[in-house]
């Protein structure tokens, strides 16, 4: 058989393989998930961002998942379609065995050199309230039924023998913390407690609405929000990923993103920080 008859039947045969066999010749990906309540707007690019850095540096094409519910994300990470997710502190600790996945780095917020945060309740500047006592009978959002900003609202009323539901007139579950800041700014809702981290993004990078708002309350410190990987991952992946998000703030383009989300640099963190949250979670699971 002629050269040029071999190489065209090498070619034909290639072909068939990569348009007939499943996942041949295509980009490996790595899929990210992130809850609505962690990351909308005006974050969410930036965030869409930071995983096309990890995926690049990873060799992979990025797969960005958002807007989904706690119980959605979970679903993704049991059916095996989600690789990374970016979680709430308390949804982690919930989940973390049933579900399936596990911490492997956490951000230490620009300005605060730690990784913790602190929940924030935010009144409308105009409104006269001062403190929690100011809101009894009032409307306050919470983001999500299953949210640290909702445990924790509960632990304070379990400390004054009280419930979410016996003490304010309303409690509204909007679905981001960014929507807790117009709905509070708008005079829609009397109060929001919401993720510090996030209400101090705002007010540095999009204040339109967070300066029609103040701080009556800060909590005290928990460990925060982390990147989980799901269990399924293989460990050469998991190490790459944990190197990439350590190293990141060494890199140029890395540190770009980073600033643009007001993060310092990602540390490692362990399920057993998260015994914080878990423990209030446990507290006042039946009064939610």
């Amino acid at each position: 058989m002629e050269k040029k008859s071999i190489l065209v039947l090498i070619a034909s045969i290639l072909f068939l393989l990569i348009t007939v066999v499943p996942g041949m010749g295509r980009e490996l990906e790595l899929k990210f998930a992130i809850t609505s309540a962690v990351g909308s707007d005006p974050s969410f690019s930036n965030y869409k961002e930071l995983t096309e850095y990890i995926a690049k540096k990873a060799g992979r094409k990025s797969v960005f998942i958002s807007g989904f519910t706690y119980n959605q994300v979970d679903n993704l990470f049991q059916k095996g379609q989600v690789d990374i997710g970016f979680l709430c502190n308390t949804h982690y600790a919930r989940r973390s065995k049933a579900v399936g996945f596990e911490p492997i780095a956490a951000p230490v917020v620009t300005g605060y050199g730690k990784t913790k945060f602190q929940i924030y309740i935010i009144v409308n500047k105009d409104s006269g309230i001062t403190s929690l006592e100011g809101l009894r009978g009032k409307t306050v959002d919470f983001s999500d039924p299953l949210s640290t900003t909702t445990i924790y609202g509960a632990n304070m009323l379990l400390k004054m023998n009280e419930t979410i539901k016996s003490y304010f007139g309303k409690a509204i579950y909007s679905g981001s913390h960014d929507m807790t800041i117009e709905l509070v700014a708008n005079g829609l809702a009397d109060a929001g407690f919401i993720d510090g981290h996030i209400w101090d993004y705002h007010d540095k990078v999009s204040p339109d609405y967070s300066k029609k708002t103040k701080v009556i309350h800060r909590s005290s410190d928990f460990t925060i929000p982390p990147v989980v990987v799901s269990k399924t991952t293989g460990k050469a992946l998991r190490a790459e990923i944990k190197r990439i998000l350590f190293t990141m703030h060494e890199d140029a383009e890395g540190s770009d993103i980073l600033k643009k989300l007001r993060i310092d640099k990602f540390k490692d963190v362990k399920g057993a920080d998260y015994q914080d949250v878990l423990q209030m979670y446990e507290k006042v699971k039946d009064r939610i």
